[in-house]
């Protein structure tokens, strides 16, 4: 009787398999089938760098995690059009930011922004806040972090402003060291409020469940945000109780917090310039604290509001009651929303729904902050895989157009950051750029994108004001 060895027939089949799934994934795949979601099958998307936005802020931690355990901590100089880097060797290196990149005028309603301008004027006596709201690509005060730098140089301004009291960018955000205590409830627009409680200005609401702590430190990230001289803490619904708080590990001191439901405004100050603040919150349940604001002298503040995976239709869940009461401490000259990704979908996708939403958070926003600029930053560019190359997704097309119907009728500005970036199919050259300005998710910036991004925004925002 004789034997046949097939030892080699599984090693065929599972070789087979695999040729037909690579072929598989050149084929774009998107349709519903009888209520299920067919998508391209990729064999080869955990080794292909790239992936899904969760994914992408997972890269981003573990790249700015490398970036601070080496210790470069770069800091920017800005110089008329050019950004020199130093690093805390004092090794001065001047580095033109790529050219990559369109300029690209502001559109749609731009007299509004006279409420910016005429602010501005007035910016080191006075002072002027910008809001900027978007999703995760602001996320680790990215993009923000470069406007504030190049608006602060011009118009003064030498501070980070506001800063959570808890937050998920703790680990990759450069430009202010954050820590807390773990014994915090906390609810967010970014996650869930199945208590309903009320949420600050930047969607989120921090409880103690104990004795808790927070701590912020700055960083030589920035140039303007290495001390400060004043910390303001925000909170409302407080028991009849104090806080402590200690600067540069010094020694203890505390301050009492008033009760109201109304949001208050403590304001603690160190004796000389100071570099990190620790505030103690003494009970269970002591108030509802929504976040502090590290500030110096006058000048421009720019408030860093990222809501991670959110297409901005929820800032609309933020009462009016809440927005009006944070207006009497920081009455906007500005608001940037900067969102879009998130609700990109299949190509059969109707955003009519985003655009009356988006105009309803919009006039949500007028009606609490009234005397106050408007600018949406469109979506950018957003490339998928086709053949052996990345070309724009269709739907990011789509959207863009939703986005100028949203302008036009919430009557507000417009900045089309998918033309600055080069349009259609410029996502792969900044990818490919040397050095790289976006990662290979083909989706998110990385820092140096990010300050090209915000230079060319903040050249727009400016070119008309006089």
């Amino acid at each position: 009787m004789t034997s046949e060895n097939k030892i080699r027939q599984p090693l065929y089949i599972i070789t087979i398999a695999i040729i037909i799934l690579y072929a598989l994934s050149f084929l774009n795949i998107d349709y519903d089938l009888a209520g299920i979601k067919l998508h391209t099958i990729d064999i080869f998307s955990d080794i292909r760098t790239g992936g899904s936005e969760e994914e992408l802020n997972q890269n981003n931690i573990q790249i700015n995690e490398q970036i601070i355990q080496a210790g470069f901590n770069f800091k920017p100089i800005i110089t008329g059009v050019l950004n020199f880097w130093e690093t805390e060797t004092d090794k001065i290196e001047a580095a033109v930011l790529p050219t990559q990149g369109v300029k690209t005028s502001l559109i749609g309603n731009t007299k509004q922004l006279s409420f910016f301008y005429d602010a501005l004027k007035n910016a080191k006596t006075n002072g002027v806040r910008v809001a900027h709201f978007g999703d995760s690509a602001i996320e680790g005060d990215l993009i923000t972090s470069d406007i504030r730098e190049v608006i602060q140089g011009k118009f003064g301004g030498n501070g980070v402003g506001w800063l959570g009291i808890v937050s998920q960018d703790i680990t990759f955000r450069l430009t202010t060291k954050h820590s807390f205590s773990d014994n915090w409830e906390s609810a967010a627009l970014y996650t869930n409020n199945p208590k309903n409680m009320p949420l600050g200005i930047s969607g989120e609401i921090a409880i103690p469940k104990g004795k808790a702590w927070v701590q912020y430190e700055t960083t030589r990230a920035k140039r303007a945000l290495k001390d400060f001289s004043v910390v303001k803490l925000y909170y409302s619904n407080a028991k009849p109780s104090e806080i402590f708080y200690s600067f540069d590990n010094g020694g203890k001191q505390s301050s009492p917090l008033k009760a109201g439901s109304a949001i208050q405004e403590l304001i603690i100050k160190p004796k000389s310039k100071a570099k990190s603040v620790k505030i103690e919150f003494t009970a269970a349940d002591q108030a509802y604290f929504y976040g502090v604001s590290l500030e110096n002298d006058t000048g421009v503040y720019i408030d860093n509001f990222p809501l991670r995976g959110n297409s901005g239709v929820d800032i609309g869940q933020i009462k009016e009651d809440m927005l009006k009461d944070f207006a009497k401490f920081f009455d906007y000259d500005l608001i940037v929303l900067e969102f879009g990704l998130n609700i990109a979908g299949s190509r059969k996708t109707d955003y009519t729904w985003y655009e009356r939403e988006m105009v309803k958070v919009i006039n949500h926003l007028k009606t609490a902050f009234p005397k106050t600029s408007i600018v949406m930053i469109s979506v950018h560019d957003k490339a998928m895989k086709k053949g052996s190359g990345f070309v724009t997704d269709p739907t990011i097309l789509k959207l863009l157009e939703s986005q100028k119907n949203i302008a036009k009728e919430a009557g507000v500005a417009l900045w089309n950051m998918f033309d600055a970036m080069g349009g259609e199919n410029s996502m792969p050259k900044w990818v490919n750029a040397n050095p790289p300005l976006a990662f290979k998710d083909y989706i998110h910036f990385n820092d140096i994108g990010a300050a090209k991004i915000a230079q060319l925004f903040t050249s727009a925002l400016l070119e008309n004001y006089k």
